[in-house]
């Protein structure tokens, strides 16, 4: 149990209680869900109907693990997937579980810089778990190139300060598209970050909230799919 969730917000929890909100903020999945160009998109296959079985339908899919709203392992930048380190299964609960703090950049394109995040905490510090809101609209259907991502200077800058367990996008990658480096992706991961992608901030307020967002038991993939959602 983490001490530092409420246990109120853990307890007892029922979705019609008026006392909490809860946001969604996982993009949705589906055969028009866009991916990274070259990973694969979202299908799936029907393999037992209702009618043919009279007892259930079933399926199977196929699709990237960085498909939708997903947290990365270690191993997605360094490493070897035979070895069975640092995948998903072995990414700390911790860091997707708890207090959060949504700073609104929207509309916002390029690298999230140091001078971003001082402004909007206006002296604040660091707060544990920080998620960028970037834009107004989610496209989910539509891969777009043009989006915000952590500036290398910014990763450097959240390493230095500590304090900071993970920190959440609404767009596909910490960095850029066009990087060949991941430097941002290795930055973080150095200092012992983690982090969110593909979230879906654009009905949610800057504020305080509590975080779920865990990653499934993946023992020998390099990220794993999420259902974040946000309590107030």
């Amino acid at each position: 149990f983490d001490p530092y969730i409420n246990p109120d917000i853990i307890r007892g929890m029922d979705i019609s209680d008026k006392s909490f909100e809860i946001f969604d903020i996982s993009q949705p999945v589906d055969s028009k869900t866009a991916c990274f160009p070259g990973d694969v998109p979202f299908s799936k296959e029907v393999t037992l109907t209702l009618a043919d079985s009279g007892v259930v339908n079933l399926t199977a899919f196929t699709m990237s693990p960085h498909v939708g709203s997903h947290a990365d392992a270690p191993v997605h930048m360094k490493g070897n997937l035979d070895d069975g380190c640092g995948t998903a299964s072995e990414l700390s609960l911790r860091a997707f579980l708890g207090p959060a703090t949504v700073i609104d950049l929207a509309p916002f394109d390029g690298g999230i810089g140091v001078e971003q995040i001082l402004t909007k905490l206006e002296g604040r510090k660091l707060p544990e778990r920080i998620l960028f809101r970037t834009r107004h609209h989610i496209r989910y259907d539509v891969f777009e190139s043009d989006y915000a991502f952590i500036a290398v200077e910014l990763a450097e800058y959240l390493v230095r300060e500590g304090g900071v367990k993970l920190i959440g996008l609404d767009t596909p990658s910490v960095d850029h598209t066009d990087s060949k480096d991941l430097r941002s992706h290795h930055i973080l991961h150095s200092g012992g970050l983690s982090w969110l992608e593909n979230l879906d901030l654009s009905a949610v307020l800057a504020g305080e909230y509590n975080l779920i967002a865990l990653p499934l038991k993946f023992k020998e993939l390099e990220a794993s799919p999420v259902r974040a959602v946000l309590i107030r």
